[in-house]
């Protein structure tokens, strides 16, 4: 196994665990805290999430790389001064953005438009410090390749947190309010565990002179664009909200629908992206070192090998989204209009899986500010059809111009790489032969949910029963037509190049001698 297979393999399997354990404590949420109230505490961390990726973004992924280069070159010291210098400016954003929020406390109630929300905003800014600080030591982990300890680290943070929550709704808090105390606090668990495991491992702060000036300047770009593209999910808590209202409901309404759609069904639509997400996060450095070097082939290699790899994987959860969507959100949330999200927005999942994998691409590859524009323009469209349907908005029409979003902007992300590196579109033959698999194994998976139904059958065997089959038969039509050959038997395939090449040469040396 390759270093990117072992970090890809690492990530993964602490992916799995944090976001299995994340899933099913936004049931135990969903299920404690109602629509409504979810819908409340999903408006609140919209924002929080804005102010917490301006320091949590640009400033770990440039000094990872910069730490990488450091550590190549065998200089430790400066990788140390990079380190506390990302430490200082993470602090003073913190505490800028901080002081910030608190001085603009009218106009952003106004917008927020719900006093529980803004008051949640205001228990979770404590953690916009924490996470800082954990940020600048996971930049120097991640560029010493240190993926374990980044992971367990994340899953402790998780595990402190659902714990937390679970112990302040039993004695009998605010279910908002726990929620939202329980996540700053498991952040400040993180923040002192990450400084403490940085100290241990022979990490110390020096002085920042030198290294101060090139990190700001390398990471503000990339900072201020993912906050940009962050603030589209804050948008989308005033907008979506607003556009249900308009069809009649009153605001509770509107916020139950928003919970069940963006709060429910959305983070059940992104766990395809686990597996995915670890291969963006350790594809990265390999891909950056690739095209630094300037070897084109390889670049064009990984680049397209992780869009099918990712084609792939969202495929085999078709046939459980579209196919058994509305069954697995009343299993799951006892809510209607999270399983007929799921339900609608199957299809959603190529394009989420080609996105993500895509723009991870464009920040490898030096091409944020135009991967940034590519994402405005998805978004506008995404905006702009939602509007078209002002006074009749469903989740039908959400999911329509969410699918209408991602595929324009991931087009326009392909199109970008395709330039700058050459890659072919053979990756559109996977996407069409992946859907050609995926969608009857999504009718069948339908059928059979409807005939264990009539059965009688339990919900929770419909929906286990139907999704596996569903997904297992897709699985095995792609290893039937040869789609898994690249990716499942990576090593056989290095054995039997090997073997095919020693047999041309033979034949080689053999013909030379005949001719001689």
């Amino acid at each position: 196994m390759n270093k990117l297979a072992k970090a890809v393999f690492t990530l993964t399997t602490f992916s799995i665990i944090d976001r299995l354990l994340g899933f099913l404590f936004k049931i135990y949420l969903s299920r404690e805290m109602g629509a409504s109230a979810l819908g409340v505490y999903q408006v609140a961390l919209s924002f929080f999430f804005v102010l917490m990726t301006l320091t949590t973004s640009g400033l770990p992924l440039i000094g990872g790389k910069m730490t990488a280069a450091f550590e190549a070159k065998g200089q430790p010291e400066r990788a140390h001064s990079l380190t506390s210098a990302a430490l200082l400016l993470n602090c003073a954003i913190a505490v800028a953005l901080v002081g910030l929020v608190l001085s603009l406390k009218t106009p952003l109630s106004a917008i927020i438009s719900s006093e529980e929300s803004m008051s949640l905003l205001f228990v979770l800014l404590p953690g916009l410090l924490f996470c800082s600080v954990a940020a600048a030591f996971r930049g120097s982990f991640w560029g010493k390749e240190r993926f374990t300890a980044i992971s367990v680290i994340e899953l402790c943070e998780q595990i402190v947190r659902i714990l937390l929550c679970v112990v302040l709704f039993a004695i009998g808090l605010g279910k908002t309010f726990a929620a939202a105390l329980s996540l700053t606090i498991a952040m400040g668990f993180s923040a002192l565990l990450t400084a403490a495991l940085y100290f241990t491992k022979g990490g110390k702060l020096s002085p920042v002179a030198g290294e101060l000036k090139p990190l700001f300047v390398s990471s503000a770009p990339i900072s201020v664009l993912r906050a940009s593209s962050s603030l589209v999910n804050s948008l989308l808590a005033v907008v979506v909200p607003f556009l249900y209202a308009s069809t009649g409901m009153n605001t509770d309404e509107a916020l139950a629908m928003f919970g069940a759609t963006v709060g429910m069904a959305m983070p059940l639509m992104f766990l395809p992206i686990t597996v995915i997400g670890s291969l963006s996060q350790a594809l990265i450095p390999s891909l950056s070192k690739a095209d630094a070097a300037g070897d084109k082939a390889e670049v064009r290699r990984l680049a397209e090998r992780a869009i099918k790899f990712s084609v792939i994987v969202a495929a085999l959860f078709i046939p459980l989204f579209a196919g058994v969507g509305y069954e697995s959100g009343i299993l799951l949330y006892d809510n209607a209009d999270a399983g007929k999200f799921l339900c609608t927005g199957g299809l959603l999942l190529i394009p989420i899986a080609i996105e993500s994998i895509t723009s991870s691409m464009m920040n490898s590859l030096g091409m944020e500010k135009q991967g940034f524009l590519n994402y405005v323009i998805g978004s506008v469209v995404m905006f702009g059809i939602m509007f078209c349907f002002y006074g009749r908005f469903s989740s039908e029409v959400f999911a329509l111009s969410w699918f209408a979003s991602l595929t324009l902007s991931t087009a326009l992300d392909v199109i970008c790489i395709k330039k700058h590196t050459g890659i072919s579109l053979g990756f559109m033959k996977t996407v069409l032969s992946c859907l050609a698999l995926a969608l009857p194994c999504a009718f069948l998976t339908s059928q059979l949910s409807n005939l264990l139904a009539f059965l009688s059958a339990p919900l929770f065997i419909i929906v286990i029963v139907s999704g596996a089959i569903g997904s297992v038969g897709v699985l095995a039509l792609m290893v039937g037509f040869g789609f898994m050959d690249n990716f499942v038997f990576v090593g056989r395939r290095k054995k039997r190049d090997k073997t095919i090449s020693e047999k041309k040469k033979a034949k080689e040396r053999k013909r030379l001698h005949i001719n001689a």
